[in-house]
């Protein structure tokens, strides 16, 4: 069987530190979005959100952040020749390179930032046990546009309306085409969610080797099993833009909880759909990066990822 956690780290794509992605996704227009410190050395605060002041341009903001210009356009649907307001607040993508604080890990920065663990560590020319050192200037992947979609999609919280226009670029997927996401979730059935599935856990939560980590569970099961929702919710997600995950859904819970549902065969919902409890999502597959039947689940609550079997009912396998 292929290694069910190598590529765990995308997941940080859709479902992480959504404070550094999509702030201008998150924010409402009475609350200023939170602010995230990358860490950085110099003059400018190196903030998740910059507010324009006089004088400023993008090639001076981008500079100013260490990020890169084309990405600024991208995340804030900028069109040329690119004005710019005095007050106007723009959502800054991860800067192009971090320099590596006391007691930084690896893991730990891919979490920050988004990417990938192993991209990360491909990029830095960096093997197993990926040792780093204080002071240690780390590049950082560029935006990829589809990214920024599907952590948008997740980070919607209810009650909330993005503030600036939605991203109108060429589609990356069909997600672009699908309904709006309504801002009401419906109330939960119970205090614990139910299994998905029926069958036999081959991954468990937490830390794997070469300092890699699973945050989910993985569950063997029959190809065409029925994969059910673990509680009510709404739809946020159903798509395969992270080829690790293949056919992915995400649903959003009341009181900010979430699960994800990877390496599905079918897809029985939709994006924007309300959903019950033990209402049939997806059939198990092998899509992404596996060479088994399986599905792949996570709970979280907020951005934090939990081990599943802390909140399911009943023992499971």
């Amino acid at each position: 069987m292929m290694n069910s956690t190598r590529y765990l780290p995308e997941m940080r794509h859709i479902l992480c530190i959504a404070c550094v992605l999509a702030l201008g996704a998150c924010g409402t227009r009475n609350t200023p979005a939170p602010v995230t410190h990358f860490g950085l050395e110099g003059g400018a605060s190196s903030a998740g959100v910059h507010t324009v002041s006089g004088g400023d341009t993008l090639w001076s903001i981008a500079k100013r952040y260490d990020v890169d210009m084309k990405d600024v356009i991208y995340v804030n649907n900028l069109r040329a020749p690119y004005p710019l307001e005095v007050g106007q607040r723009l959502t800054l993508p991860p800067p192009v390179t971090y320099k590596v604080r006391a007691d930084d890990t690896l893991y730990g920065i891919s979490r920050t930032f988004a990417v990938s663990m192993t991209t990360l560590a491909r990029q830095n020319n960096l093997k197993p046990p990926y040792h780093i050192k204080r002071g240690q200037a780390l590049k950082l992947p560029s935006v990829q546009p589809a990214t920024y979609k599907a952590v948008q999609v997740a980070a919607a919280t209810p009650g909330t309306k993005p503030v600036g226009p939605e991203v109108a670029s060429k589609p990356v997927s069909s997600v672009d085409k699908k309904p709006l996401i309504s801002s009401s979730t419906p109330a939960r059935a119970g205090s614990k969610f139910i299994w998905p599935v029926s069958g036999k856990i081959i991954s468990t939560y937490g830390p794997k080797k070469d300092g890699l980590h699973n945050d989910g569970i993985n569950i063997s099961a029959r190809r065409a099993e029925p994969v059910v929702a673990a509680e009510n919710g709404v739809v946020v997600y159903a798509d395969d833009q992270l080829k690790g995950f293949g056919n992915l859904i995400l649903i959003r819970h009341a009181d900010r909880w979430m699960t994800a549902y990877g390496h599905l065969g079918e897809f029985k919902v939709k994006r924007g759909q309300e959903i019950r409890r033990g209402d049939v999502i997806g059939t198990v597959g092998s899509s992404g990066q596996v060479d088994s039947p399986q599905l792949h689940f996570e709970v979280r609550r907020g951005t934090d990822a939990l081990n599943p079997k802390l909140y399911l009912a009943g023992q499971g396998s």
